[in-house]
């Protein structure tokens, strides 16, 4: 796991920019759909497998995607809560960690 950079959710809903340069390496291009999974304390973001429909969601043209509202409630994320974003290579996943 690699560290990307600190972010914080943009607005009240959880709104994340991912980076365009692992963006664009992953394929996570606009109009894609991404799963999302808490596990543990982090959030996982990587390619849907199309199996479950839960936490889906797709990639904005602006490149950001919502973090869903349970799992930021999960965490106790708001909009000003300090996050790193972190990129897993070999899984091409985006890893949120609360600071």
């Amino acid at each position: 796991m690699i560290f990307l950079k600190k972010v914080r959710a943009s607005d009240k809903s959880g709104i994340i920019n991912l980076p365009k340069k692992e963006r664009t390496k992953f394929g996570f291009e606009p109009g894609t759909l991404l799963e999302i999974h808490l596990k543990g304390k982090e959030i996982w973001i990587y390619h849907s497998g199309l199996d479950d429909k839960k936490n889906q969601r797709y990639v904005s043209t602006k490149g950001s995607i919502t973090i869903p509202a349970e799992f930021r409630r999960l965490l106790g994320i708001t909009e000003p809560t300090p996050l790193s974003l972190y990129v897993d290579i070999e899984k091409e996943a985006f890893i949120l960690k609360k600071d």
